[in-house]
């Protein structure tokens, strides 16, 4: 069996031979098949029933994909690299200012040194 040619210069729309096959399955399968695709799909919902079932998490997903798409990677990784940049400098501060205290102490120690009545 051939299916029809739809345009004569298309030549991804020539088909040659049917695609789909005809399957032979009993009323009892089909209707068995149907049973259990709808039974796994309840359970599915009933897990997140205390969210409003699965249609509502279908429609919290679609919402937070469209809230991520208005910023970009390369925001995110300006904003990363100022913070590092900025995490960094701290730490420097942090350490020139533990040194100037070691410093302390160590002049400290020293003005009370042995011999000293400080």
């Amino acid at each position: 069996m051939q299916a029809a040619w739809w345009h004569l210069d298309c030549k991804c729309a020539k088909f040659r031979e049917v695609i789909v096959q005809n399957v032979e399955t009993g009323n009892a399968d089909v209707r068995g098949q149907l049973e259990r695709i709808l039974a796994a799909y309840e359970e599915i919902d009933r897990r997140f029933v205390q969210v409003g079932g699965l249609g509502s998490v279908v429609a919290l997903y679609e919402q937070i994909r469209r809230e991520l798409a208005r910023v970009s990677y390369d925001e995110l990784d300006r904003m990363t690299q100022e913070i590092k940049g900025i995490i960094d400098a701290l730490l420097k501060m942090d350490y020139e200012l533990r040194k100037v205290n070691n410093l302390k102490v160590a002049f400290d120690a020293g003005v009370a040194g042995p011999g000293s009545a400080g």
